[in-house]
């Protein structure tokens, strides 16, 4: 996934979950945030003092990573509910 500064944050979120906790160690507030979804990486990274062309490079690492711990219910051993 190509994360450009024009992204809006709230959909980097949504689109790479693992960036999360990029934007945390970044301190930046943005994880929660109701503007989350009208800023983007360049909006957020000038409020922050952050440097975008790090914050991205950080962003692209983390969004190519494979997702760990993430394992859908039914493959985690949930039981299914029959209903009848």
């Amino acid at each position: 996934m190509t994360i450009r500064p024009n992204r809006l944050v709230a959909d980097v979120l949504a689109d790479a979950p693992a960036t999360l906790r990029v934007l945390l160690d970044f301190h930046m507030r943005c994880v929660g945030c109701p503007i989350a979804g009208f800023h983007t990486l360049a909006d957020a990274a000038r409020e922050h003092g952050v440097d975008l062309d790090r914050l991205l490079a950080a962003l692209h690492a983390a969004a190519a990573m494979p997702a760990i711990g993430m394992v859908p219910p039914t493959a985690a051993g949930a039981r299914t509910i029959e209903r009848g």
